[in-house]
């Protein structure tokens, strides 16, 4: 896999295929790039499509330091800006929607589109956002992931699907993508990622999205409730919303095709 140096010296990771405008898409926490497995094959076709590891994840280095949300968001724009994109369609899944956000109000001007996947601006709720988790299972998760990283995992990936989509079709493939023990990052990456993803909250940067937007969410996602979409859509002017039945926090992999389609419509459009 080809590799990016970022400005302090970190090699990251990622998946190039096809040719045209680029499509970047961008893993959520403790994920890799593999998770676009469906994606890459489908789009490559038709477009540049870049898949990344982000920093620490995947097959990206690993180096001790900062893993906050801040620091990974500049990442991605370093990446963008690195091969000298001129115009470009972000895909974020979780908590790269969060990254997603934050990029907006930076010097980066080639982004023209975003899709932005199972995500939500505010991780916990409170009173002016219910659409969060609340407050107290964040923190018993932030305690986990530091004593008990493997349990803190499995609770994480029992979340990911819905009943019905642990019966479905390619399930051991999908659930090989989401749990693969190989490209799981260490538990410091890990910690510190999910807690600066807890603490932030980016309502305030939503207005600073002004470029056509694809919400899409899965409808029994037990990990980013699906209201957070609808309270995105009602925020950013130019923005659209797929809910997907019976789907829970992956239906680009669950319902791939069904997925693909909405985003190959959405691209088309622009």
């Amino acid at each position: 896999m080809p590799v990016f140096e970022t400005p302090d010296g970190v090699k990251l990771s990622f998946q190039m295929e096809g040719s045209g405008k680029t499509l970047l898409f961008l893993h959520g926490w403790s994920m890799c790039s593999r998770v676009w497995k469906y994606q890459l094959e489908w789009f490559s076709r038709e477009y540049q499509v870049v898949a990344l590891d982000l920093r620490g994840h995947g097959r990206s280095e690993s180096p001790d330091g900062d893993y906050s949300f801040s620091y990974l968001s500049q990442d991605i724009i370093d990446f963008i800006e690195g091969l000298k994109i001129e115009k470009i369609t972000l895909v974020g899944w979780s908590l790269a929607v969060s990254l997603i956000l934050g990029v907006f109000g930076s010097r980066l001007s080639c982004v023209d589109s975003i899709v932005l996947v199972d995500g939500t601006p505010a991780f916990v709720a409170s009173e002016e956002f219910p659409h969060g988790l609340p407050s107290p299972v964040v923190k018993r998760m932030l305690k986990l992931v530091d004593s008990n990283f493997s349990q803190a995992l499995k609770v994480f990936h029992d979340l990911l699907l819905s009943s019905q989509e642990l019966e479905g079709e390619n399930k051991d493939e999908i659930w090989d993508l989401l749990t693969n023990e190989n490209y799981l990052p260490r538990q410091e990456v890990a910690s510190k990622s999910l807690f600066s993803f807890a603490n932030v909250d980016l309502r305030s940067k939503i207005k600073d999205v002004t470029v056509p937007t694809l919400l899409v969410h899965g409808e029994e996602d037990k990990i980013c409730p699906a209201g957070a979409a609808q309270y995105m859509k009602e925020h950013i002017k130019s923005a659209e919303v797929v809910i997907f039945p019976e789907a829970g926090h992956a239906p680009f992999l669950t319902q791939a095709k069904a997925f693909n389609q909405h985003l190959d419509r959405f691209l088309s459009s622009l």
